[in-house]
């Protein structure tokens, strides 16, 4: 299942002319299974590849977009964020992560729940990463997302388009700037401005954030935030 995640993630790079160029190669799950083992089970195609690249976005006052005459925005409706998830206890179950609280908060204020997401971009350093984040944002419950993702198409015309640019994963890492990557993506598809990979539902999108692994504990710090296209 962490290999049908990577492909999806670089069949969203062939369809990005902005994701690294020398990612932008087909993948099967048998390349993945194939690939090289780092540490079980993280796999040499569920790692980042670091390299150049930048990314931005602007962010200013509904009211001065307006004056300004900008034709596209994108709004906000729901934010969490966790730092030092349990950090106080001295045996850490690695796959239950701030990103349960912090999604939690999230999903909260925007009077949403999961199933409602149009796109899902998740920080993705890892794939085991993304496995993790649904369980925690309720995706499905904890320890079924193996069910999950076999039943689910993550392609950008899927059921639940993950990364469509490509994600860090296939896109590349672009140092301290990687978050941002997925940002992008998710604004894009909310402009309606993604091109062959534009997602049916570019309504609302989910992006989140990790900050910094301390060994055998969970992510400094865990960040959910939900986009909307209607303001």
């Amino acid at each position: 299942m962490l290999g049908k995640l990577a492909v999806a993630q670089r069949n969203g790079a062939l369809l990005n002319d902005l994701a690294c160029e020398k990612l932008r190669v087909p993948i099967s799950v048998e390349d993945y299974l194939q690939s090289r083992m780092i540490a079980d089970p993280i796999r040499l195609l569920d790692s980042v590849m670091v390299c150049d690249g930048a990314s931005g976005v602007l962010m200013t006052s509904k009211k001065n977009a307006a004056r300004r005459g900008f034709k596209h925005a994108v709004f906000p409706i729901g934010y969490g964020e966790k730092t030092s998830y349990k950090f106080a206890e001295s045996i850490v179950d690695v796959t239950d992560t701030g990103h349960l609280p912090a999604g939690e908060k999230a999903f909260k204020q925007a009077g949403m729940k999961a199933s409602e997401i149009g796109s899902f971009h998740p920080y993705d350093d890892f794939i085991i990463a993304i496995m993790l984040q649904m369980e925690m944002l309720g995706f499905c419950k904890k320890g079924q997302s193996c069910n999950f993702i076999r039943e689910r198409d993550f392609n950008f015309n899927g059921d639940l388009p993950l990364n469509t640019g490509g994600g860090q994963i296939s896109a590349g890492q672009v140092g301290l700037a990687g978050g941002g990557t997925n940002l992008v993506e998710a604004v894009r598809q909310l402009f309606g401005e993604a091109g062959t990979r534009q997602v049916k539902n570019g309504n609302t999108a989910l992006v989140t954030g990790i900050g910094g692994i301390p060994y055998a504990r969970n992510w400094n710090s865990s960040v959910v935030m939900i986009l909307t296209a209607n303001g």
